[in-house]
């Protein structure tokens, strides 16, 4: 897992948020001292991370969530990137839609088929009253 420097993020993201530090300072509770300690941080206390986060409107947490464990189909335990992971449910959720696509033309057909078995009982108790 590549290494994140937390600081040099919150210090980019706040760069295109529009917020002055003094600003930022304020919606933290902190001082403007203070924040330009945490861009020099590598690490960051997760509450502090968390009002970071919402008072930027940007998810800090996602750059140490980009691999997690998972179990694999051998019954092992190993690491899969979160975009590799992504691209699988979407190739997984393509599959679905299309045997959806094949059940719902079953289903019309089955739908089709019965519509006409009960018109031609229909008919056929028509011939055996008259």
């Amino acid at each position: 897992m590549a290494h994140i420097h937390i600081g040099k993020k919150i210090k980019e993201v706040l760069g295109e948020s529009g917020l002055s530090v003094i600003e930022f300072a304020a919606k933290i509770n902190r001082t403007r001292d203070v924040v330009y300690k945490i861009f020099g941080k590598e690490n960051i206390d997760t509450a502090l991370l968390q009002k970071i986060s919402i008072v930027l409107e940007h998810d800090f947490f996602n750059y140490y969530s980009q691999q997690f464990p998972i179990v694999k189909e051998s019954g092992k335990t190993g690491y899969v990137k979160k975009d590799d992971l992504v691209t699988s449910m979407g190739k997984d959720m393509q599959a679905m839609k299309k045997k959806m696509a094949e059940m719902e033309e079953k289903y019309e057909m089955l739908q089709k088929l019965s519509r006409f078995q009960e018109e031609k009982i229909k008919r056929l108790e028509k011939k055996d009253k008259k």
